[in-house]
Order: structure tokens, then C-alpha cells, then sequence
């Protein structure tokens, strides 16, 4: 199959918005389908550049790279707040959101490949809403199928007055899928259909054998991993923390770690150091795939800081590590499930008391070598490469069926 990404997020982009379409992407290239990513560029000083896409290896994704927004916003600090108002809305509307430069630049580099590239299905992740609109218009333009992936909270993503509005500006899908059940019900209730649940992969450096390079194993390494959201959870899960550490005799807290893995490094650094924490507290930012998955195997436990609207797609990444994870306060049930299912030890004290409990319970296990393991092979279902056969399942159904009624261009822009 010809398939067309659309996903605003630059795939070198130092964030977790750009890795889903992107490993999608790279699999299905691998699989023998020719891809194009069509995504915003890194730097605002240069176009779409489609220049040597007839000798491109097809093993692997072209990326088609537009100018994104940052030139192109209205100067909102200048305007009166209805104003400002009236112009996201009107924003949101007629292009998705405020890359009206993207959306409208993206649209013409894709129809520039008409010629040379004429996709069979258009697939857009919505965790921008200009990706949805820019990956209708091209399936219009050129008479394919698109499939809109939903990635991120509808409810939480798009102000409440404009969720239908903004259902049926984006209605023409072929089909849905979805990184979760947890978005596959918002599915259900906005766009009134089923979609299918393709979790986000784990990579493969989760599964390799780090145990042997780690050092300072006679730590107790407790690694708080990716966004923090919520400040007030934060102070509480560190208040836990430390009225464990208290309690524990000064050889002991020498061999204590925390160490935040995460680009929120100014809260964490602020909260870490209110909290009076009396062990070894480190961070390392944003860092590449397999050096956080080493650190995240090398350690005694994983923790992260949940958001209530949404399904964290790191706690699959967790869980195949082979460590028990914290989750704090609280977690999904879907996430339970997928706990028990690849038999991973997901836990949620949710007061610092309890957090207190459970560290004291685990540094125990620690002590007597039971928390240590190899990473968990049940996860490996979970692969990108396994997730993106699903996907490409989806895709290939929707190519075979093409000549239903959108192709002849149903619910058009």
C-alpha cells in the first residue's frame, strides 16, 4: 500500500507527540508499504522539500516536512481577551487550530505528490486537530479513504462548546482506531462508532538484557518517569517518600536514589527540594529511547505521577521491565488489566502514608534480591511491530473497500 501519515510533530522532535505516528511509520515501511510522513518541521526556516522521493528507499518512511506555526500566530498578547477568544474559535473551525500556516502549507506539499506518490489510505493521529483537517482535505483531493486515529482525549483536548461542531468537521473517516479503550469509549461517544485499540509499541530496548551494564546496584533506584501534570500530586507522592526515607536508619538513605526521568526537570527540582529529601536526588531530562529503558531496567522500581483523562502509553514500557511500578494516586482499570494480563505488578497507593507503606514493603523485597527480573516476554504483544500489524490490518481493509461512498467524496471540505 501508498500510505500517507499526517502528524504535526517532527519525528527528531525531543517529545512523545511525534513517536506514534513515526514508529507506526518505520514498521509498516518495513513491511513493504511505501510511507510518507507529512509533519511540521524542526527549524521555521525552510519548506516542504519533496525533492528525491522517486529514488527514495521505501524501506523506510520519506518525510515530507512543512513549516509549522511559529510565524504564523495572531499576536494574541495584543488582543482583548473576546478577541483573542473569537479568533481560537474561528481557528479551531476552519483549520484545526492555530498552525494555519502548517495546515494550509501541509495541504498543497501533499497535493505537490499527487503525481508521483497518490496514496491508497490517508491515516491521521488527533492529538492536533489541524492533522485531522489537513488528512481530509488530501483523501478528498486525491478520492482515497482516511482513517482518523484518536491518540488523545477528545474531552480534554477540545473546548466543550465545539466538540459536536468539531465532530461533524471532521466526519468522512473510513474508519477509527484508537491508542486505548480508554479512547475508544470517547470514540464511542463523539464519533458514535467503534474504533479499533492499537496501543502505542514498546520498543525493543525494553527488552534487552541492561541488568548486566548496570552500575550502583547496591542502590534502592527509584525512577519517577515522564510528565508530572499535577503539582499538588507531586508534593504528596514526595511527602510519601520522605516519611519512609525518615524512617530509616542514614547507612540505609545512602543507598536511596531518586531520579526523575523527564522533561518537567524545574517542577520536580522544586518540589524535590521544598521536600527536604534526604537521599541522592538526580534527573537526566528528555533522553533517548534505549538510555532511558536501561535506566528504567536498572533500578528497584518505576514510579510516574497519573493523569486521570488519559491512558499512559508508558506504563506498558514499565511493566515489560520487569520492575513493580507505581502509579500514584490512582490508575485505569484498563491499566490493571493490562498489569495482570502481561503480569506485571502495577500498584496505587494513593496517600503518602500509603506511598510510605509500600516503599517500606518493597525496600524489604529489595533487600532480600526479590525485585530484581528479566523483562517480561508476555509484553512483547505489545510491540510496535506487533501493533502495527493490527494497524496495517486496519489500513488494508480500508483499501480493499475503497469504492465505498466516501471515495466518491462524501462529507467533503
Amino acid at each position: 500500500m501508498r500510505l500517507l501519515f499526517v502528524n504535526p510533530t517532527h519525528p527528531f522532535t525531543p517529545h512523545i507527540s511525534g513517536t506514534r505516528a513515526w514508529r507506526f511509520a518505520e514498521e509498516l515501511a518495513k513491511s513493504g508499504h511505501q510511507v510518507v510522513l507529512l509533519c511540521a518541521t524542526l527549524n521555521h526556516n525552510h519548506t516542504a522539500d519533496d525533492g528525491g522521493i522517486e529514488d527514495h528507499d521505501w524501506r523506510k518512511p520519506f518525510v515530507l516536512a512543512c513549516d509549522p506555526d511559529g510565524t504564523n500566530r495572531v499576536g494574541n498578547a495584543v488582543l482583548s481577551a473576546p478577541v483573542r477568544k473569537a479568533v481560537t474559535v474561528w481557528s479551531l473551525l476552519l483549520h484545526g487550530g492555530t498552525m494555519r500556516r502548517w495546515a494550509t502549507m501541509a495541504d498543497t506539499a501533499a497535493r505537490r505528490l499527487f503525481d508521483r506518490f497518490r496514496p491508497d489510505v490517508v491515516w491521521a493521529t488527533f492529538g492536533r486537530m489541524e492533522a485531522v483537517f489537513v488528512a481530509r482535505r488530501v483523501a478528498y483531493a486525491v478520492r482515497c479513504p482516511w482513517v482518523l486515529d484518536i491518540k488523545d482525549n477528545w474531552e480534554l483536548y477540545v473546548p466543550a462548546g465545539l466538540r459536536r461542531m468539531l465532530v461533524a468537521r471532521t466526519k468522512g473517516w473510513a474508519a477509527l482506531t484508537a491508542n486505548s479503550c480508554f479512547t475508544q469509549e470517547k470514540a464511542r461517544i463523539w464519533q458514535g462508532t467503534e474504533a479499533t485499540v492499537i496501543y502505542s509499541g514498546v520498543d525493543p530496548a525494553f527488552f534487552a538484557d541492561h541488568t548486566l551494564g548496570c552500575r550502583d546496584s547496591d542502590l534502592f533506584c527509584i525512577n519517577l518517569v515522564g510528565g508530572l501534570y499535577y503539582r499538588e500530586k507531586l508534593v504528596d507522592f514526595v511527602g510519601g517518600l520522605k516519611q519512609w526515607a525518615d524512617s530509616l536508619a542514614s547507612d540505609e538513605r545512602n543507598k536511596i536514589q531518586l531520579r526523575y526521568l523527564g522533561g518537567d526537570r524545574e517542577l520536580f527540582q522544586e518540589v524535590a527540594s521544598v521536600g527536604n529529601l534526604a537521599i541522592d536526588v538526580t534527573t537526566t531530562g528528555y533522553i533517548p529511547v534505549y538510555e532511558m529503558a536501561q535506566h528504567c531496567r536498572c533500578c528497584a522500581l518505576n514510579v510516574y505521577i497519573a493523569h486521570g483523562s488519559g491512558f499512559h502509553h508508558k506504563l506498558l514500557e514499565l511493566l515489560a521491565c520487569g520492575r513493580p511500578v507505581i502509579a500514584y494516586p490512582t490508575e485505569l482499570e484498563e491499566s490493571r488489566v493490562l498489569a495482570r494480563y502481561i503480569g506485571g505488578e502495577l500498584l496505587t497507593p494513593n496517600t503518602p502514608a500509603a506511598v510510605a507503606s509500600e516503599l517500606a514493603r518493597l525496600h524489604e523485597r529489595w533487600r532480600a534480591g526479590g525485585l530484581t527480573g528479566p523483562a517480561l516476554e508476555s509484553a512483547r504483544e505489545f510491540s510496535w511491530a506487533a501493533q502495527a500489524k493490527r494497524l496495517e490490518k486496519v489500513l488494508d481493509d480500508v483499501a480493499k473497500n475503497r469504492d465505498d461512498p466516501y471515495s466518491a467524496g462524501r462529507n467533503n471540505v
